[in-house]
């Protein structure tokens, strides 16, 4: 897919707009390609009737049109009557977080992990209860899950597939994390949003139907923003399979917990809709560039490692046997100008690692890797 690094340059996002015009980012998690043509369609329609007013027609459709493509992408249609649109995937977890603990209470998180997971459990007062996946696979670990849990420990926020791993768990690893779960009375909420960035060969298993324990204890949280590119839309869509949860959400006013916006609304239902050839050929090129980037690390005797993430478009890279292991994307920010994700905003654990974002063009992927392998290798 063709990409105007003019235009890349021009954009008013973080991605782009942080770093001087010397510095190729590829740090936070939003794609370089053009949006979806549908989607542009839905906003300028908008934008062209000056239709701005108490526009609910597309908020209204988000939970039937989620339905819908989560049973054809994922073969599970959640029931529309136990879903609740939200602003955000982070609104829908913090709200579930708060309603089901306690100041004090444990909130499980396997790191590394999505660094707001964390900030959320310390903002509401309730304790981080880190369980930490092992490389160079990120494998659910039953023993060191089991080992974390106490009387105190009330709910788990769960990833997957995973950032920034880009693990997508198993049947197996999944009916073992609910037996534990079963076990230890926990809620869990799982955010799903990487769900359709899946590549061949593996395939994401909705948490909450894969296992008759989870249903009832599982909030499944899914959003256009990752494989769509629509993390300003601020639309998310939540099935509340917990009655528990259900019963408290109901407790609170309509308006307590907002809406999305309508704009961020059309241009969700117009990608769940219409946008599936779109997504086909974006997750053509990022598993192309996956490939890529992995074969020219793997290539090199240089230390640098990389596991091949199953989904996303994330490569979550080791130094720690190379000469940049001391916070790397520092040192490639100053030595490269490459903008990389610090490793241990995931996890303390993770200090010689960073996150490579490679959802842009093949030529911008390989100028990035060649900065990359020449300065390890110096």
């Amino acid at each position: 897919m063709d990409i105007d690094q003019e235009r890349l340059r021009s954009l008013k996002g973080l991605k782009w707009s942080k770093y001087g015009p010397e510095v190729i980012p590829a740090w936070v998690a939003d794609m370089d390609f053009l949006p979806c043509s549908e989607v542009i369609s839905a906003i300028q329609e908008m934008v062209d009737l000056g239709d701005f007013g108490y526009r609910y027609h597309d908020i209204d459709q988000l939970i039937p049109v989620w339905c819908d493509w989560i049973e054809s992408s994922h073969g599970w249609r959640p029931p529309s009557d136990e879903c609740q649109v939200f602003t955000s995937s982070m609104h829908a977890l913090e709200a579930v977080m708060v309603l089901h603990s306690e100041p004090g209470d444990g909130v499980v998180l396997f790191s590394p992990i999505y660094m707001p997971f964390r900030t959320a459990i310390e903002q509401a007062g309730r304790r981080v209860v880190d369980v930490e996946l092992q490389g160079p696979d990120w494998k659910f670990n039953p023993e060191t899950f089991k080992a974390a849990l106490d009387s105190t420990t009330r709910v788990v926020l769960f990833c997957q597939p995973h950032n920034p791993t880009g693990h997508v768990y198993t049947q197996e690893e999944l009916t073992v994390f609910a037996e534990i779960v079963v076990e230890y009375d926990l809620v869990v909420i799982s955010d799903e949003i990487w769900a359709d960035l899946v590549f061949d060969g593996n395939r994401h298993l909705p948490l909450s139907p894969s296992h008759e324990g989870l249903l009832e204890r599982t909030v499944t949280i899914g959003s256009a923003s990752k494989a769509f590119n629509l993390a300003g839309a601020r639309s998310c869509v939540a099935h509340i399979g917990s009655p528990a949860t259900r019963s408290e959400l109901q407790k609170y006013p309509d308006h307590y917990f907002g809406l999305p916006s309508s704009f961020g609304s059309a241009a969700t239902v117009a990608a769940w809709t219409q946008g599936k050839p779109w997504l086909r050929r974006v997750k053509e090129q990022i598993e192309h560039n996956r490939n890529y980037v992995h074969s020219r690390i793997d290539e090199h005797s240089s230390g640098l490692t990389m596991h091949l993430p199953e989904a996303t478009y994330l490569a979550w890279l080791d130094f720690s046997e190379t000469n940049l292991s001391d916070n790397p994307s520092k040192q490639l920010l100053h030595k490269a100008k490459i903008a990389l994700e610090p490793g241990d905003k995931f996890g303390k654990q993770c200090g010689s690692f960073a996150r490579l974002n490679f959802a842009t063009s093949i030529d911008i992927v390989e100028t990035i890797i060649e900065r990359i392998l020449g300065t390890v290798n110096r």
